[in-house]
Formats: structure tokens, sequence, C-alpha cells
């Protein structure tokens, strides 16, 4: 081989080897939540921010859209259900509050295809009527991690994609929901079916914060 060759050939070896590997993306980082992020679909406006919930540090998701509110809230890993209220307009604070333990929670780590269940229980708190009793997690269960998705999406009138959402579903009776979390922002889009008609949708549309 001349040396020029060799030369040649070392070079484009080196070069193979200076590339920066490509970071495989995580289950976990869909679910993270950004404190002071502000976002809106077509029916309602979520904000995130850190609070304090049933004594320990959390982030809070207020939904706000056509008079009525609620709030979930999140360990800071954002993939455990600590709690949630409910809110009325004719009321200055939460009109019901749930909280959760053990919590619901996504696992840290799945691969296309994988199932798992989110299951709990806790006590439900009264504010109205002031009693308080136990209750078990009514939400979706059943889920199978799809796999990683690009979303790509129409936010404030400019297109935007929003790389590798983990994209999950998850059965129930008759029917089944799809739903795309996004790192940062929480869940993005969301379908739900009755069989295979689709009841309804909806997908970010504008991002208010930062």
């Amino acid at each position: 081989m001349s040396s020029l060759l060799l030369r040649s050939t070392l070079a484009i070896g080196l070069a193979g080897l200076s590339l920066p590997a490509i970071a495989a993306p995580e289950f976990a980082a869909c679910f993270t939540l950004t404190p002071g992020l502000s976002w809106s679909n077509a029916d309602e406006t979520l904000t995130i921010e850190k609070v304090t919930f049933a004594g320990q540090t959390a982030l809070k998701v207020h939904s706000a859209g056509g008079g009525i509110g609620m709030a979930t809230f999140h360990d800071i890993s954002g993939r455990q259900l600590l709690g949630q209220e409910r809110y009325s307009m004719s009321s200055d604070g939460p009109t019901r509050t749930d909280t959760f333990k053990p919590a619901p929670t996504f696992p840290q780590s799945a691969k296309p295809g994988d199932r798992f269940e989110l299951t709990g229980a806790g006590e439900r708190t009264n504010h109205v009527d002031e009693t308080v009793e136990p209750i078990d997690y009514d939400g979706f269960s059943d889920y199978t991690f799809v796999g990683f998705e690009n979303i790509e999406a129409d936010v404030d009138n400019q297109p935007r994609t929003f790389k590798d959402t983990c994209h999950v579903t998850a059965t129930f009776e008759d029917g089944r929901i799809e739903a795309w979390y996004a790192a940062g922002f929480g869940r993005i889009k969301f379908e739900r079916y009755m069989g295979n008609e689709l009841l309804m949708q909806d997908q970010i549309e504008s991002i208010e914060s930062p």
C-alpha cells in the first residue's frame, strides 16, 4: 500500500472514531416537566409550576378551560402521579383533593412493545362537605409503549417538530386512547377511540412561555 493511500485510510478511520455518538432516546425523559412552561391546545391552557404537595416537592400541571379547572401533581421526575385537585368557578380553592400513596407510576425505562400497568390508591378529601374517603386510582391503566416518534405540529402558526416523543396506548372496555408525551411538556397529543371510531383528539397549538 502506498504511503498516500495509507494516510488516507488512517484519516478516514480516525474521522469515524471522532464522530460524536448519537444518544438513544430515553423513555423517562418524555415525562419530565419544565416549571414555568405554559402551553395550550384547542380546549385548555396548561401551566407547570413547582409546588409543595402532601409534604413533598412536586410539579403541578394546572389545566384551565371552559370555566372548569383541575390540577395534577407529579414527583420531580414527572412519572409519578402524586395526586390531583378539582376546582369550580364559585370556589377560591379546590373542591376535591385526591392523594395517591402508592402513586401510579410510569416505568423508568421501556422498549417498544412493552406493556405495563398504572395502579395506585389513596384518599379523597371533599372540601365542600369536609369528608375523607379511601379511593383507588381509576385512570387509564393498561398501557403499551408503541415507540419513539417525531410529532409534527402547527404551534403559534409555525411548523414545529417534537422529536422522540413517547407514544403510548391504553385499552379500556371497548375503547382505547393514544397519547404522545414530549420532554418538558408532558402529554402534547391525545386521541380517544371507541372501537375504530375517533371520538376526540387534541394537540398542542401554542406556547405562552417561556
